[in-house]
């Protein structure tokens, strides 16, 4: 993934050093898909009338297709299937494993259990969930990531394991998202080889349940502004300008959304990578995807500035400037 070092100065526009570099990347993808149409006729069964031109729109106007739906693996076997390749390629010590995840699952029992017996660089490792910035909860581990590199640079490695599977239909399909099953590995060190890490940006939601209807409707139909915000805000930490930046990885929401982005920050749609129409949203893992799919498709160089973005439910944002 590059041969970028984390502790060396940049001698660009930023003249500071990376908190850490994300090293490695792995994920796992279901083969089955969920689309648009299976979720129209599930909602339809639950006596909700969806029109033929509504789902047009959606699809046309978000560009929501399909989605990657899991019909065997259990949320262990998810978790062991993205980690694998990447625990296979690396052996450094993991110091602290960070669970982001949609549901409770590591609330209920270790989903960890068999590769904490099979892999000897998992054993001993601090064991950490975080999922209450909903699907912003990536970059809350980024940004907790931050706090524990800068406080010791001999903590080892970090690796954040992230997992989505939606056994309720219902959940599949909502009034703005597709979502999709999926699970993924980061590998995260305060020297060596990787992506430099520069800024991690975080900001807290301002809805917290279904019951604030005026919080809802506010943040559907202003939360691109929060996201122009949170990159305006971390280019000024930096001290870059938007045309310093290669790519805006950002999470799978509507198509919509990147467009009106993309006019209020005066900036080519080109810029900002998804993967809307092939995956869907995948909650806890969209940027650890869309992030390995640009490193595969060529979209980013070495050398290359980018930012990461994903906003999650009721305003919670996260957002990181990286180097490539």
């Amino acid at each position: 993934m590059g041969n970028v070092v984390a502790g060396q100065a940049l001698t660009g526009p930023m003249n500071k050093q990376a908190h850490f570099a994300i090293a490695d990347l792995s994920h796992y993808i279901p083969e089955s898909r969920f689309s648009v149409r299976d979720g129209v006729a599930h909602l339809r069964r639950q006596g909700m009338t969806i029109t033929e031109a509504q789902i047009e729109a959606f699809q046309r106007d978000y560009g929501f297709m399909q989605a990657p739906f899991e019909t065997e693996l259990s949320v262990e076997e998810m978790i062991a299937a993205a980690c694998t390749p990447l625990l296979d390629r690396n052996s450094l010590p993991i110091q602290v494993l960070m669970f982001v995840n949609g549901g409770n699952w590591g609330l209920q029992h270790n989903v960890f259990k068999a590769l904490l017996h099979k892999y000897e660089q998992l054993r001993g490792a601090d064991i950490y969930s975080i999922g209450k910035q909903t699907c912003a909860s990536f970059h809350m581990a980024l940004r907790m990531a931050t706090h524990l590199f800068d406080a010791s640079r001999d903590e080892g490695a970090i690796l954040i394991v992230s997992v989505d599977k939606l056994s309720v239909n219902s959940h599949k399909l909502t009034e703005f998202y597709l979502c999709g099953d999926s699970a993924s590995a980061c590998l995260l060190t305060p020297y060596g080889a990787g992506h430099k890490t520069y800024e991690v940006f975080n900001q807290d939601g301002y809805v917290y349940d279904q019951s604030n209807a005026e919080g809802v409707a506010l943040f559907n139909t202003t939360f691109f502004l929060g996201i122009r915000g949170a990159i305006q805000s971390i280019l000024k930490q930096a001290k870059l300008s938007l045309d310093d930046v290669k790519l805006i990885v950002g999470s799978n929401v509507s198509l919509k959304a990147w467009e009106t982005v993309a006019y209020l920050l005066r900036a080519p749609l080109e810029k900002f990578y998804v993967k809307t129409r092939e995956v869907g949203h995948l909650p806890s893992s969209d940027i650890q995807y869309n992030l390995a799919q640009a490193i595969a498709e060529g979209a980013l160089k070495q050398g290359d500035y980018y930012i990461t973005i994903n906003v999650g439910y009721g305003g919670f944002m996260g957002c990181a400037l990286h180097q490539y």
